[in-house]
């Protein structure tokens, strides 16, 4: 391996571990559990990980004996400047959408083959869902957020999504041929559905967005208690979801 070869792979791995610590729900992860995850020899982990707490990209949370994201990070996002504002662009149709269906409404981003929660309104219903926080991360494919770009994106680059993901579904109870079998199926129904699957006992109606290039960078959706959310409602929900999307695409591309 040559030096190049070996500085890109550590450097992919240092980022794989950041990604890992990102997504967790506790944001406070073990080196035994980071390791696993990343396939990853301990040894090798905690040299990594040693080395992103120097770089205060990490940082120890002693109490817990875990990892959590560094004041690094946060410095250097407040400098970043996003391709496309969609988080403006999506403020206005995203609280009529709140008010339309009193519900929970959501704006998630893609993040490689991440989907990062953006946004949530509440709407007037009395029972609000956390399905998400703002900052929550999970591999494509997982919620109505991820299921949406999944399924909205070209049959190759979802091939190749769902292998690259494939490690890490069991921690949702999912296979391959499950995820593939739910966007044939989010394809046909023409929007994705969560049934509990991102959070107990919540179900979620989502689409994806398309950017000025028509890839699917974003997505929608509206989330509530289950027995609120019957089929006939799910389809209502599905039309305001639709308008949301469409005015928010509009306003992408104005």
């Amino acid at each position: 391996m040559t030096n190049a070869t070996s500085t890109s792979q550590t450097v992919g791995r240092a980022i794989q571990l950041i990604r890992l610590v990102a997504s967790s729900k506790s944001h406070n992860l073990r080196l035994i559990d980071i390791a696993e995850m990343a396939s990853l020899d301990k040894s090798t982990a905690h040299r990594l990980l040693q080395r992103l707490v120097h770089e205060r990209m990490l940082a120890r949370d002693p109490g817990r004996r875990g990892y959590r994201l560094g004041p690094l990070l946060h410095e250097l996002g407040l400098g970043a400047l996003p391709e496309t504002n969609v988080e403006d662009a999506a403020e206005p149709a995203l609280r009529q959408l709140a008010r339309t269906t009193g519900d929970m409404a959501f704006l998630s981003g893609r993040s490689g083959l991440e989907i990062v929660c953006l946004r949530r309104i509440a709407g007037a219903f009395e029972i609000q869902t956390l399905a998400r926080n703002v900052g929550d991360r999970h591999p494509l494919g997982i919620g109505a957020a991820g299921l949406a770009i999944l399924a909205a994106m070209n049959n190759n680059d979802a091939d190749a999504a769902i292998s690259a993901i494939s490690p890490q579904l069991s921690r949702y109870s999912l296979t391959e041929q499950v995820l593939r079998e739910r966007v044939s199926l989010t394809r046909r129904r023409g929007y994705a559905l969560d049934e509990g699957r991102a959070a107990l006992d919540i179900v979620a109606v989502g689409r994806a967005i398309r950017n000025r290039g028509g890839v699917p960078s974003a997505a929608v959706f509206v989330a509530s208690i289950s027995s609120r959310m019957t089929e006939t409602r799910q389809r209502l929900i599905d039309r305001h979801v639709a308008e949301c999307v469409a005015a928010i695409e509009a306003a992408l591309n104005h």
